[in-house]
């Protein structure tokens, strides 16, 4: 029982802890780590809120405009909906810092910049982050149990195992009692290769008596059933009771 444990510990500490509680961890450089996912940074967005107010003022300048110069609702009506929809897209992002002083088309520019340096930030990370896929973060998982409460853990679960394990053996000896061959399978588990062994050669032993006293004791075919009880009665004696219990199956 002491080395049944004993040996639960040591597969215990080999293969759940990777002997990291016995040895020192190794010594890793230039190791990867979790990065977060990229954001705007502040000049980004603050270029981003300003193009959206400039797009907010153009577009209600231009619908003013069109409702002076009594332009046709053709163009009225689409003025109307661009000044909507730049007005709601520039309350979303909220009011920068300051207004633009550059031109339109540079803020234009400088708005697709930023977030094509976004994008490129954001490539980098997923590249990054594929490399690393299906590795274990440390300290991510939804239960953490000490070392020594899952060692124990498994000892206990190893020890009820063995506990039913040793009464399935035994309820399986009960039965064999009224069974031969289970019991014939039973003992050949328990002799092993060596005990196997010995029981062919006793076997073989018992044969040539048989043989020798069928040549002279019986010569009519309709005795067969003294012949098997002769076969039964030289083999309960020369053989052991595995050997035995072999015999009176093969002859019954």
């Amino acid at each position: 029982m002491k080395a049944f444990f004993a040996i639960i510990a040591l597969v215990s500490v080999l293969f759940t802890s990777g002997c990291s509680t016995i040895f020192p961890k190794r010594v890793e450089f230039g190791q990867d780590k979790v990065e977060k996912f990229p954001v705007k940074k502040t000049a980004e967005q603050e270029v981003q809120r300003q193009a959206a107010q400039r797009a907010k003022e153009e577009a209600a300048k231009t619908l003013e405009a069109a409702i002076e110069e009594e332009t046709s609702p053709a163009v009225v009506e689409p003025a109307k909906a661009t000044a909507r929809l730049t007005d709601s897209v520039s309350d979303s992002l909220g009011p920068p810092l300051k207004p633009s002083a550059v031109t339109s088309a540079e803020l234009a520019r400088a708005l697709d910049t930023a977030m094509a340096k976004l994008n490129k930030r954001i490539d980098g990370f997923k590249k990054d982050n594929d490399e690393n896929i299906g590795k274990k973060i440390e300290g991510t998982g939804w239960l953490s149990v000490p070392y020594f409460i899952w060692v124990g853990i498994l000892a206990a679960l190893g020890f009820v195992g063995f506990i039913i394990l040793g009464v399935a053996w035994a309820a399986l000896k009960v039965f064999a009692i009224s069974n031969p061959p289970l019991a014939l399978g039973l003992n050949a588990v328990q002799l092993g290769a060596r005990g196997a062994t010995s029981l062919a050669g006793q076997l073989l032993k018992g044969g040539e008596k048989f043989k020798a006293r069928l040549a002279t004791e019986v010569s009519d075919p309709a005795l067969q059933a003294k012949i098997q009880q002769i076969f039964r009665d030289e083999h309960e004696k020369a053989q052991s009771p595995e050997a035995q219990i072999l015999v009176k199956h093969l002859t019954s």
